[in-house]
């Protein structure tokens, strides 16, 4: 403890559980005299014998105007139980608040296999006094690099100086393999007065040039024809297993717990000597 009262300890430790799993931790936290100021940081590697490895990190805090945030982030090289597939899972999630009561959050993953499947998604929000909005989108590919499925979800809403609200979103899913495939979304809102307006669209592909157009709305707009055109898609993300692992050193390096050797083992350390 400082002259001041200002405060901090550092601890660290390791944990251990079944199957040669083991943690290790660091732990550094302090804080002001009063307690209005506090703040907290971990890290950890961990590992068992399945060939589980990870890395990760919290924080958080606050501080003497009534602001508080908490991040974390993880990483983790793992065989899915399934199927065997080794896969490189990175995740993150952040939350904020100020004193006033504004705030945002965002959550983002990528799990990348080594069959060659890929899975991306994000998930934010936040709000501005009454005013509030959200995001989320996703990107899943499939192993064999024809194939995909990408989406987006946006929606707020904002209250108006008579109190009344508007809201607003829109939202699309596309669908692709082997050249054919589909693409949907929808438009909508609802006015101050409830007034709500909705329009539909759809594209369907069907692998020989041919594209069927549709769509309608609540203001009584329709279509529905068959155009000549090209399919676009892109079904093999920009980042896969192999790139994952190369920019992980850190992970890879991550030890596994020593296995104990029994001195009456007929067997031997066989191959946990390699």
């Amino acid at each position: 403890m400082l002259a001041d009262g200002t405060w901090w300890e550092k601890k660290s430790g390791i944990e251990y559980g079944k199957n040669g799993y083991w943690k290790r931790w660091q732990l550094l936290r302090g804080g002001s005299a009063d307690g209005a100021v506090e703040w907290e940081e971990t890290w950890w590697d961990a590992s068992d014998y399945t060939g589980m490895k990870e890395m990760g990190a919290q924080k958080q805090g606050r501080n003497a105007g009534g602001d508080a945030w908490r991040e974390s982030w993880t990483e983790r090289l793992m065989y899915a139980s399934n199927d065997l597939d080794c896969v490189v899972e990175r995740n993150a999630h952040k939350w904020a608040a100020q004193g006033d009561g504004d705030e945002w959050e965002e959550k983002w993953g990528e799990h990348y296999h080594a069959s060659g499947k890929v899975a991306k998604f994000a998930d934010k929000w936040g709000k501005t006094g009454p005013n509030v909005w959200h995001e989320r989108w996703g990107e899943d590919y499939d192993s064999g690099g024809d194939a995909c499925v990408k989406w987006t979800d946006k929606w707020a809403e904002r209250l108006l100086p008579d109190n009344a609200r508007e809201q607003w979103g829109d939202k699309w899913h596309e669908a692709f393999a082997n050249g054919r495939g589909e693409k949907n979304g929808e438009v909508w809102s609802v006015g101050a007065g409830g007034e709500r307006y909705q329009r539909w669209w759809g594209e369907q592909h069907m692998g020989d040039m041919r594209v069927r157009r549709h769509g309608h709305s609540t203001t009584g707009e329709q279509w529905d024809d068959i155009a000549h055109m090209d399919t676009y898609y892109n079904p093999v993300p920009h980042f896969g297993f192999k790139l994952a692992l190369d920019h992980s050193p850190q992970l890879r390096n991550v030890p596994l717990k020593p296995k104990e050797i029994k001195q009456d083992d007929p067997f031997g350390p066989g191959v946990d000597q390699l």
